[in-house]
């Protein structure tokens, strides 16, 4: 779940658009080595925080995203 400052970046277009980008990339396929299964999320590699939010080259840059499955995903939090 997203945390609440992160509410409002995660409903808008540019967010959603870095998300299809990246699981296109990965051809909607998790990418932990070895999990196999489709992936659901879009997760970022170097944690958004209030302070860097607003850097697009954290938060919508397709070098600081990953496709994982919700399991995945979870265990990365």
């Amino acid at each position: 779940m997203a945390r609440e400052f992160a509410k409002r970046f995660y409903k808008s277009a540019a967010w959603q658009q870095a998300r299809v980008q990246a699981l296109i990339r990965d051809r909607g396929l998790c990418q932990t080595p070895g999990c196999f299964a489709p992936a659901q999320e879009v997760h970022h590699i170097i944690e958004l925080t209030p302070e860097n939010i607003t850097d697009p080259s954290i938060a919508l840059s397709l070098d600081n995203l990953q496709s994982l499955c919700r399991e995945c995903h979870q265990n990365k939090h």
